[in-house]
């Protein structure tokens, strides 16, 4: 699953991702489960690297957004894979 936000506009909804960390946890909820994702690395990329959202071997969760806040030059993405239940 890839998912993305703004980090400067609309509530700043992934303004922090840059403080996520390995081994943090991410939690999405639907309508009827919740799902808990182990952060393993981010990076920085050039918007033009879409390699980022290429398909996954397992369940995996991605995570986009504009980088430097304010700046927005770049892209920060944030992989985590999908945790045991």
């Amino acid at each position: 699953m890839v998912m993305s936000a703004h980090n400067d506009i609309y509530g700043e909804i992934f303004r922090y991702l840059d403080q996520l960390q390995p081994g943090d946890e991410i939690f999405v909820q639907t309508a009827s489960e919740e799902f808990r994702y182990v952060v393993n690395e981010w990076r920085i990329v050039a918007p033009t690297d879409v390699w980022v959202l290429a398909p996954t071997q397992g369940p995996t969760l991605t995570l986009v957004s504009c980088y430097p806040y304010l700046i927005d030059t770049e892209r920060i993405v944030v992989f985590a894979d999908l945790a045991e239940s």
